[in-house]
């Protein structure tokens, strides 16, 4: 019977996906395959989007997903195997509740975050719900292959694990995306190369973003001066910032809406994003002037206004500063 009209169940599993591909062989919706490359086409029954798999060299392997589901979905992995690979994970929009026996609590994991873990010989389920976008990039390490990551040394770090479980080195670590990450993984979506150059350039930026997590693992000690809701209040102050990028408020002020003190916020902000609060905006408005002349549609001078520049020749010079190129590099 078609999916279609055999009455769909409010919550899909992996194997009612699974099952509805080997009934419709012959549809747009199976793998297009290459030798690096697997790309699976979301089946409108389900939803909208894509799954696409990239083989970038023996041992890594890049996961991307952009999908919205029609559905809630639940994935079961009864247990994780022994040669489970490290896993790197960045959320860029949607979110997913994890649990898996090793951690104490489910785990929300969610967009401006990203986690690395290494959780074999466990069982796990992650729920997805419907009506979200989720586009999501996994990063897969086998360690055969990556002798030098030190699971003893990562794990000493990790937290939100409990004790005992199967696998003597049980990771998972939760950190906020950086403006440095996300300059990474718009060069990864965007490589603009075919064949082993693509693959040489996807598995450079792959382990550029591992060294950023691992750099962001080795300072992830929450400082005695920090408190849990006083990180909450940093992120407001990030989300105030990015809705006010054209005529952002002083640091006075900013620390005033949030209500914390501009020197708890000032060195909060570098610990929870890694940059100052002013060095973040200026990434940001970086970063969105790239996407306006990446579009097509702005010009140099266009874009340096919109994004706050008085003057072009000021904007060209941050801008080649930021990205060491022309801002003219960018336009089609």
């Amino acid at each position: 019977m078609d999916v279609a009209t055999m009455g769909m169940p409010k919550t899909l599993t992996n194997a009612d996906i699974i099952a509805f591909l080997q009934r419709n062989r012959d549809s747009d919706t199976l793998p297009h395959i290459t030798q690096d490359e697997q790309c699976i086409a979301l089946p409108v029954q389900f939803g909208s989007g894509y799954i696409r798999r990239h083989l970038l060299q023996p041992g890594l392997i890049l996961d991307i997903a952009d999908v919205e589901l029609n559905y809630n979905h639940v994935n079961r992995i009864q247990v994780h195997s022994p040669q489970m690979p490290l896993t790197a994970s960045f959320y860029l929009s949607g979110q997913a509740v994890v649990t898996n026996e090793a951690l104490p609590t489910p785990q929300t994991e969610q967009a401006g975050n990203n986690y690395l873990y290494h959780l074999p010989q466990t069982a796990e389920i992650e729920k997805y719900h419907a009506n979200q976008r989720i586009y999501c990039l996994k990063l897969y390490f086998e360690l055969d292959h990556f002798p030098q990551l030190n699971l003893q040394q990562l794990a000493a770090q990790s937290s939100n694990l409990s004790q005992p479980i199967h696998t003597p080195y049980p990771l998972y670590c939760k950190n906020p995306t950086t403006p440095r990450m996300h300059l990474v993984l718009e060069q990864l979506v965007a490589c603009p190369f075919q064949g082993m150059a693509r693959n040489v350039y996807l598995a450079g930026k792959a382990l550029e973003l591992l060294g950023l997590q691992l750099e962001a693992l080795s300072t992830s000690a929450l400082p005695s001066s920090l408190h849990p809701t006083d990180v909450e209040q940093i992120h407001k102050a990030r989300h105030i910032l990015i809705q006010n990028y054209l005529h952002p408020p002083s640091l006075l002020e900013l620390a005033r809406q949030v209500g914390i003190n501009d020197r708890k916020l000032k060195q909060g902000f570098r610990y929870v994003f890694g940059t100052s609060v002013f060095n973040y905006l200026y990434q940001y408005r970086m970063d969105k002037a790239r996407q306006l002349l990446t579009s097509g549609q702005w010009t140099v001078t266009e874009t340096a206004h919109a994004v706050g520049y008085a003057s072009r020749t000021a904007f060209v010079a941050a801008f080649t500063k930021q990205f060491k190129v022309n801002p003219n590099t960018y336009r089609p």
